[in-house]
């Protein structure tokens, strides 16, 4: 047991204030009694074989001592001691392993100094027997080494030098904070241990448990492309560029390549232009370069950080390669790719024998909302023209069926007056409802639902469906007969309408275009949304074959989808895939370094303060309540044996 305040035993000169009253208080009293009382007293005491008011005596006072004894053992704080806190010097190396640790000195990186760092202090440290953990601060922190003696001093070397010569520093932000909390496991077993963090950012607070060792030199300076993207101005792509200096004002040189420029498709090699222009950039200011069509009567000009360069009228690129040709100390964020210049061409067949305009004008919407991914062609065939079955992605056959269904594309039957062979379907007469309009039922939730409500859809007409196989799935039904199917296996990728637009309030509302968008999006999903990320990112892959290969900086393979990529490393990723429809498909997309890594002289906000669990409770058991039930059976006692003593 513990005292961990020995001065409460101070309480126990009660003991001695016990002893002087009881050797001054009187040992009897004058008082007047009866005789009959005496006599009554008497006759007890001479019943009684055994004398107890000796023995009774004895026990009070005992019972009045151990009462002051425990008080003052209480006024001590007792506890019994669980471990003892070490008196060995322990320290945790935080290593910063964000992007911008990659900048260099004399191709000495801020990484490498970190670690160098690390090996120093460990080596202080054991030649004091003392203990060393290591933590890697990335995206999600992890211990390098925990806990190390001096006996396992080759051990932790060697693992440092190992996270150097694989060039482990991270290309995303790093999770400072996180690896603080790490630190507080090491707290538990030892609150005195040191925090060191090895890292190039300045911060507004750090707390005082946490040593700050800055591995940035003070000449280091960056030129960076922050972001890049394209955006379509009069059918014609303009560029915009923002680009930044830390650590100096400078004059840069901009390069942008646009290569396969005006390319009527992917297979088609272009032309390729190039352009350069100086930009001034002031100290930590972003500045903001626009390369706009010059045909649309620009010329080149500067305003407040901004300036607007002409370029060539360019209607599509295949990849425009943006450059700063500056040696600075960090070299990573010098190059900037941008892709999606190139759309895949959808060739849409529509055939009808009373055509309408409804999905013509469906598809023109589309057009315009797809513009950043397809390059929508819709083709109606002539009166009198027999339609195709095959060269298409996309085709839709509106009351007159073609005898067998295409099979190198998605199929929309509308209003089927036959069933065409391969179809899986027998079809029976029309069922006309005179003029009376039915609202339709969802049968089955359905992706292609997404936005619609059914309800608001009636229809006056349709066709029976009497069969169908079991590949497709009932969507909507009217008058319990279902109207609209769907069939998604491999290489068969039907949708069946059993009901003509014109007996039918669809396409009269916005849900017309979106059931069309459904359809796309379901049957032809989009590979990736976007084409331009950040390190660390997780991105949501699709494909329209069984297997998409990603090449590039990463190389992996899917076969389960919607599937997560997820973006550890800068630069171009090739997305790569064969349709179920033989259609070989290729799409890029471009990782960016975290536009904040490119401020190598960044000054964070603050370091999160350490939290330790580790108290006085975690070495010591608190007794209180043990000597606080014993006080209070004392006191029981000493009353019980006070009462007693008239009896």
């Amino acid at each position: 047991m513990k005292l961990l305040a020995p001065l409460g035993l101070l309480g126990l000169l009660g003991i001695i204030a016990l002893i002087i009253i009881y050797i001054i208080k009187p040992n009897f009293q004058q008082k007047y009694i009866s005789s009959t009382y005496v006599w009554k007293l008497s006759l007890k005491y001479k019943k009684k074989r055994i004398p107890t008011s000796k023995l009774r005596n004895f026990l009070i006072i005992f019972c009045q001592i151990a009462i002051i004894a425990a008080c003052a053992l209480i006024l001590s704080k007792p506890n019994q001691v669980l471990k003892a806190q070490s008196d060995v010097r322990e320290v945790i190396a935080i290593i910063d392993s964000s992007a911008s640790m990659r900048a260099q000195t004399d191709e000495y990186s801020r990484f490498e100094r970190a670690a160098d760092g690390v090996l120093e202090l460990s080596d202080e440290v054991f030649s004091q027997n003392g203990v060393v953990s290591v933590l890697v601060a990335n995206d999600e922190p992890y211990f390098l080494a925990e806990r190390l003696a001096a006996e396992n001093k080759e051990t932790l070397i060697n693992n440092v030098k190992k996270l150097v010569r694989d060039n482990a520093c991270s290309y995303g932000v790093s999770d400072v904070d996180g690896a603080i909390a790490l630190c507080e496991d090491v707290l538990t077993e030892n609150p005195s241990a040191k925090i060191y963090l090895f890292t190039d950012n300045a911060y507004s607070y750090v707390p005082s448990s946490v040593t700050l060792m800055n591995v940035s030199g003070e000449d280091e300076w960056n030129a960076a492309i922050l972001n890049a993207y394209a955006e379509v101005e009069e059918n014609y792509y303009t560029f915009f560029v923002e680009v930044a200096c830390y650590g100096r004002n400078s004059e840069i040189e901009l390069n942008i390549t646009v290569s396969g420029a005006n390319a009527s498709d992917k297979t088609d090699t272009g032309a390729v232009y190039s352009y350069e222009t100086l930009v001034t950039c002031p100290q930590d200011t972003v500045q903001r370069i626009i390369f706009r069509n010059q045909e649309s009567g620009i010329e080149e000009y500067e305003t407040e950080n901004v300036t607007v360069y002409p370029i060539d009228a360019l209607y599509s690129y295949q990849v425009v390669n943006i450059a700063i040709n500056e040696t600075d100390s960090f070299a990573e964020d010098n190059n900037f790719y941008i892709y999606g210049g190139q759309k895949e061409v959808l060739k849409v067949q529509y055939a009808s024998s009373a055509p309408n305009s409804f999905f013509n004008a469906a598809f023109l919407v589309l057009k315009a909302g797809y513009a950043d991914r397809w390059d929508i062609v819709f083709n109606e065939v002539k009166q009198g023209e027999a339609p195709l079955t095959e060269g298409y992605d996309f085709y839709i056959f509106e009351h007159q069926m073609p005898e067998s269904l295409p099979t190198d594309g998605v199929v929309l039957l509308v209003d089927p007056d036959s069933a065409p062979a391969g179809s899986g379907l027998q079809v029976g007469d029309a069922y006309d409802y005179r003029g009376q309009q039915i609202p339709l039922t969802e049968e089955n939730p359905h992706e292609i639902l997404k936005g619609i409500d059914p309800e608001i859809i009636t229809l006056s007409r349709f066709v029976k469906i009497i069969r169908h196989d079991a590949g497709y799935e009932e969507v909507l039904s009217c008058d319990n007969s279902p109207v609209l199917l769907i069939k998604d296996e491999g290489a068969t990728k039907v949708g069946v309408m059993s009901f003509g637009l014109d007996y039918s309030s669809l396409a009269l509302l916005p849900e017309f275009p979106l059931l069309i968008r459904n359809l796309l999006n379901y049957f032809l999903p989009p590979t990736v949304v976007g084409n331009s990320f950040e390190v660390n990112e997780k991105v949501t892959l699709n494909a329209r074959g069984e297997t998409l290969y990603v090449s590039g900086n990463a190389e992996q393979s899917f076969d389960e989808f919607p599937a997560t990529l997820t973006l550890a490393l800068p630069g171009t990723y090739d997305l790569n895939q064969t349709t179920y429809f033989g259609k070989s498909v290729t799409e890029s997309i471009y990782v960016r370094i975290p536009a904040a890594e490119s401020n190598i002289k960044a000054v964070a906000d603050s370091i999160a303060e350490p939290y330790s669990e580790a108290t006085a409770e975690d070495f010591y058991k608190d007794l209180l309540f043990c000597f606080a039930v014993a006080l209070v059976v004392l006191e029981f006692c000493e009353w019980w044996l006070q009462s007693r003593e008239g009896m």
